[in-house]
């Protein structure tokens, strides 16, 4: 009894032992990104909700 006592312990730190390790994609998603903006493009019509309105 004792003995099972011990593997169940021993199982159980080992399973919550190993989510602890991050994987690749959370490491690469700490990473600080720098991109250039872009301004949009102007087309000059008036656009209220998403509908172009025409003058």
């Amino acid at each position: 009894m004792r003995n099972f006592i011990l593997a169940a312990l021993t199982s159980l730190v080992v399973i919550a032992a190993v989510p602890a390790h991050a994987s690749l994609a959370d490491r690469e998603s700490d990473n600080a990104r720098v991109e250039t903006t872009e301004p949009a493009p102007y087309s000059g019509q008036t656009v209220i909700r998403g509908e172009i309105v025409s003058d």
